[in-house]
């Protein structure tokens, strides 16, 4: 007598009952497009592994909070890994702030005290630089200053200011460009 085969939402259902042949039925039929959708979110697979097997383990841990009146099984697994996968993105975005923080310690720590000469230079070496910023277009500006002054990465940026990644990145280049022509005198014989 052949076996039917459960929805996922049944299948969801037992794995909230903690029937492991249910959960293991249930990663073979939602691994593969919650992998893509996270290897697309991350764009890394070895970050995408690594939150596809604590998302499945917070689903085996979380799978009695599953309500099949709300909603469809893969919809629920997609907002869990979802959410997962923006922790580790911004996870990793405090990781780079923290590692770039300390080597700009360092660095203050080794160098010598600046002349106050080099003060006032630096001083007017900031206020060319924002100048050039305020020339910007608003958006290449806001995202330069997400990217460089916040220490955002490209993905958090379009996650929390809800623009397609290739906008972000094309936006930060040509502000980046501009910004460059600017600095070298390009506009108003400005120079640093």
């Amino acid at each position: 007598m052949p076996q039917t085969e459960l929805s996922e939402e049944d299948l969801l259902l037992r794995v909230a009952r903690k029937d492991t042949r249910a959960f293991d039925q249930l990663y073979d039929a939602l691994a593969p497009r919650l992998y893509g959708l996270l290897r697309q979110m991350l764009h890394d697979e070895r970050e995408a592994e690594e939150v596809m097997q604590d998302s499945f383990v917070h689903l085996w841990e979380s799978a009695g909070g599953f309500d099949p009146e709300r909603g469809r099984a893969f919809t629920w697994a997609v907002m869990l890994f979802r959410h997962k996968a923006i922790d580790r993105m911004r996870a990793l975005g405090r990781r780079t702030r923290l590692v770039e923080s300390a080597a700009l310690e360092q660095a203050a720590l080794s160098a010598q005290p600046p002349s106050a000469d080099e003060g006032v230079m630096a001083d007017e070496r900031r206020g060319v630089v924002r100048s050039a910023l305020d020339e910007l277009p608003k958006d290449q500006r806001q995202l330069i200053e997400c990217a460089f002054l916040k220490g955002l990465t490209h993905h958090v940026i379009s996650e929390s200011l809800g623009l397609p990644l290739g906008t972000v990145k094309t936006n930060i280049r040509r502000g980046l460009l501009r910004l460059r022509e600017l600095l070298k005198g390009g506009s108003d014989g400005r120079t640093l």
